[in-house]
């Protein structure tokens, strides 16, 4: 009978029991494994996490998405993940006159002004926010798409550690347009503006058809019409466009020199390690731990009956040492499982922080979500492990079930997780220590009994012993390569015990003497010197002949039908 465990969902999880136990007394026997996968999922999914593991919220390395989601204020972020980020941020991201100079004193900003009005002169500048051409008399700026103040203080950029005057002035971010709708549109965005410029449309339009029918202006109104015509121009589909075009390579450049930076890197490197190794200790600390709590729970309930009986003080020190001793023997009888267990949690945890990180660039994870792809993590080493490496050199239809049953606690820590969450969110429940044991202890208990029923289902059910058994029918190429290397092995070690029977001393004088008798035939070059030399060859060897050793007896011999020619040394 195989036994089938787990080291990362549920700690040495027991997958077949008796089938004694099972006639006597099916509903003791379940509810049994029913205990120990409560109490083993209490100490690793659960309780262990508490010590070993803290989720955070988009994870454990600062990506440009989400330090841009701490900058608009969001709570659920518990900032930075790395410290030294959120300082750069504090020390960079501030925009005064001094750096607005920078900003606007770079080459590039110079020489597009430059361009900008040589074409005006010419008559063929364009206004890139209203598709008009603009006047030679009229006044125009060149504006940053991106606003200087946006870029200047963007936590994506400062996180990139790119040139924030640089990125600013590149030409696709540089745009003429006439003044007065630049400098109503500020450091707001496309969409900022627009919406502005949507809100007042009705005033506006309102004040442009009273000063328009006014017979005279004087110079304070003139400006006030030109400036509510101008805005009344702009086209927001042309300035959404320019905008998106701008922000589109913006956001590439970010990205290029962020998510290939040595920074981005080591982050990621050292997030990774460190959850492994949490991970690992949670795992090897749980098979202990566990194996602690069965000890107690078994030997508990008859220690106390003895104290109850007549209390011994030695006796109680007897009777404890004898546990202490038990669960020390015990548990390092698992150093096996201990070991296996460390190295799955090392690699689930360095996988799923590498999964969370590349997630997080596209996306903010939140602390469930998190948990949740550090036990599927756990589960898919497990099953790989099974699937590729079959520890147990179980047949297809075993090793199907095995990997059923990890699939099955994999999807049971994945429910407790989200009932622990949805429970969390009930404000009765928001009581300091106590809502959190009980969220805890729901959650495990939930993942505990769904995991043995499914546990339960496929080791009895009549469909899956079907499928396993058409799976152990099957052979797999590598099946087939198995049985002949086995066959091979097996004729080589019948041919190693023969030439373990051969003398081979006597052997090597055997190849001698026949090495010296092919030498002394190969000098004789007539067929009297070949019968010389045989004479001799037979009369230093002493080798028997079926005949007398002459020509006379050598015809005789082979003229009779019944004689055998053999030669003797």
């Amino acid at each position: 009978m195989n036994t089938i465990e787990t080291y990362g969902i549920i700690q040495n999880l027991k997958t077949n029991t008796p089938a004694d136990t099972l006639e006597k007394s099916p509903v003791r026997s379940l509810l049994d494994q029913y205990q120990e996968v409560i109490i083993r999922s209490l100490i690793t999914s659960f309780g262990l996490d508490l010590l070993f593991v803290k989720d955070r919220h988009g994870g454990d390395v600062d990506t440009i998405h989400n330090v841009r989601a701490i900058q608009k204020g969001d709570s659920q972020f518990e900032g930075y993940a790395n410290k030294n980020n959120q300082y750069d941020y504090e020390t960079q991201s501030s925009y005064d006159k001094s750096t607005s100079a920078k900003y606007h004193s770079h080459k590039n900003y110079i020489n597009r002004n430059r361009e900008g009005a040589i074409k005006k002169e010419q008559g063929i500048l364009q206004d890139a926010y209203t598709g008009k051409r603009i006047s030679q008399n009229e006044k125009i700026d060149l504006d940053h798409v991106i606003s200087a103040k946006e870029i200047q203080g963007d936590a994506g950029r400062i996180l990139a550690d790119a040139d924030g005057v640089e990125l600013a002035n590149q030409s696709m971010n540089l745009k003429h347009t006439n003044r007065s709708i630049n400098r109503s549109k500020g450091a707001k965005t496309t969409e900022q503006f627009t919406d502005s410029l949507d809100q007042m449309r009705p005033e506006r339009q309102e004040r442009i058809n009273e000063l328009s029918n006014q017979t005279s202006l004087d110079n304070r109104e003139k400006k006030e019409l030109n400036k509510l015509t101008q805005l009344e121009s702009v086209d927001a589909k042309r300035m959404a466009a320019a905008e998106k075009k701008a922000r589109d390579n913006y956001e590439k450049q970010l990205k290029s020199k962020y998510y290939t930076s040595t920074k981005f890197l080591n982050d990621t490197i050292q997030s990774s390690y460190a959850l492994g190794i949490k991970m690992g200790l949670r795992q090897a600390l749980g098979v202990i731990l566990g194996e602690l709590v069965m000890i107690v729970k078994a030997e508990l309930p008859p220690f106390i009956k003895k104290m109850r009986a007549s209390f011994d003080l030695q006796l109680f020190f007897k009777e404890t040492a004898h546990i202490v001793k038990s669960a020390f023997k015990r548990i390092s009888q698992k150093y096996k499982e201990i070991i296996h267990g460390f190295k799955d949690g090392l690699l689930s945890g360095i996988l799923s922080s590498l999964a969370n990180t590349l997630i997080n660039i596209f996306v903010t994870t939140a602390k469930n979500t998190v948990k949740i792809i550090r036990e599927s993590f756990s589960t898919i080493v497990e099953a790989l492990k099974i699937l590729i490496l079959n520890p147990q050199n179980l047949p297809p239809g075993e090793v199907m079930k095995s990997v059923a049953i990890l699939i099955s606690t994999g999807a049971s820590v994945v429910l407790g997780t989200v009932v622990v969450e949805a429970m969390r969110k009930i404000p009765a429940l928001n009581i300091p220590i106590v809502g959190d044991v009980l969220t805890t202890f729901v959650g495990a208990s939930v993942t505990g009994l769904v995991s043995v029923s499914l546990i339960y289902y496929i080791e009895h059910s009549k469909n899956v012993k079907k499928i396993m058994d058409w799976l152990n029918q099957s052979k797999s190429s590598m099946d087939y390569k198995l049985e002949n290397f086995k066959k091979i092995n097996t004729d080589l070690l019948e041919y190693v015990a023969t030439l373990e029977k051969i003398d081979f001393h006597h052997l090597s004088k055997r190849v001698e003497m026949t090495h010296e008798i092919a030498l002394q035939l190969t000098i004789a070059h007539s067929d009297l010197e070949i019968n010389r030399t045989l004479t001799d060859i037979v009369q230093k060897y002493n080798i028997h002949l079926s005949y007398d050793g002459t020509i006379d007896g050598l015809t005789d011999f082979m003229n009779d039908s019944t004689s055998t020619l053999q030669f003797k040394l």
